[in-house]
């Protein structure tokens, strides 16, 4: 009798109670640990960011060596040029080890020509930001997605996206200077070397996160159109579309002329960042300020 009932009180299992006492338990555990997680998956995405923005700026530096100053920020903007609107990022490609895209590239053409396609809807790693995850109209993931009136695909629809844009300067719109701007090292149908930056290369912004753009009028998120510069006009996050946005919380990545990159701060001073943004205001602008 004393051997049956120790093998029933061994063979008894969890009561509910102590069933319970164990899920919230785990429930407590995953709460804590859940945001410690998203947090180190976010840093490590805001690393490869800073690392991306790295190679581009190291890229801008070798392209400057080899040519004697930085890449048209757009070349063939204009009914002049047949808007062919070849950016950058374009004549970056052989520096980031991309020479293949880069070959297969005909500069005689629009970017957005069907003859471009095998390069154009190719995605460049090295122009995305991982941290994305807020999307304009006109882009799925890391591609453009656009229909015409019929509701068929775009000829661009596939071509690759970029989150990074390149710094043509800072234009105002409001005050005293309404309508003017300041220019930045990115320019339309020009290029500019290092001997054209007085504000100094540690202090003039080359490209900056403008993140989760697609295409349409006024977006210009693909990375082969010379259209992916801008001006920045007012602090950073405070408007996705050509301005300095990215899903980073509190600011944006930045990389400078001298090759550095770093983050901006959403609070930094607005007449530090104009002159951040600006090649030849005469500013000097403390690293602390941002």
């Amino acid at each position: 009798m004393m051997c049956r009932r120790a093998n029933i009180a061994r063979d008894r299992g969890f009561s509910l109670v102590e069933l319970l006492v164990v899920v919230t338990i785990i429930g407590l555990l995953v709460a804590l640990l859940l945001p410690a997680v998203q947090s180190a998956r976010e840093a490590a995405r805001r690393i490869q960011c800073s690392n991306n923005l790295r190679q581009i700026g190291i890229g801008l530096h070798n392209y400057h060596e080899a040519h004697g100053c930085f890449p048209p920020g757009c070349l063939g903007y204009g009914a002049k040029y047949e808007n062919k609107c070849i950016a950058w990022s374009v004549f970056l490609l052989p520096y980031i080890e991309q020479q293949n895209v880069h070959q297969q590239f005909h500069f005689d053409k629009k970017f957005s020509d069907l003859e471009n396609s095998p390069a154009t809807h190719r995605v460049i790693s090295t122009y995305i930001c991982p941290s994305t995850n807020q999307f304009c109209e006109g882009r799925i993931g890391s591609v453009v997605f656009q229909q015409d009136n019929s509701g068929a695909l775009s000829s661009i629809s596939g071509m690759g996206c970029t989150d990074y844009g390149g710094m043509n300067g800072w234009s105002y719109f409001s005050g005293p200077k309404k309508g003017t701007s300041e220019p930045g090292v990115m320019a339309y149908n020009r290029v500019v070397a290092i001997a054209e930056i007085p504000d100094g290369t540690s202090n003039t912004i080359i490209v900056a996160e403008d993140t989760g753009r697609g295409a349409g009028d006024g977006v210009d998120g693909e990375w082969p159109d010379g259209r992916n510069i801008f001006d920045q006009s007012g602090p950073i996050n405070a408007m996705q579309i050509n301005e300095m946005w990215s899903d980073h919380a509190g600011g944006v990545h930045a990389a400078f002329c001298d090759g550095a990159v770093h983050f901006l701060s959403e609070s930094i001073d607005i007449d530090a960042l104009r002159a951040l943004c600006s090649r030849s205001g005469g500013e000097i602008v403390d690293n602390h300020t941002y």
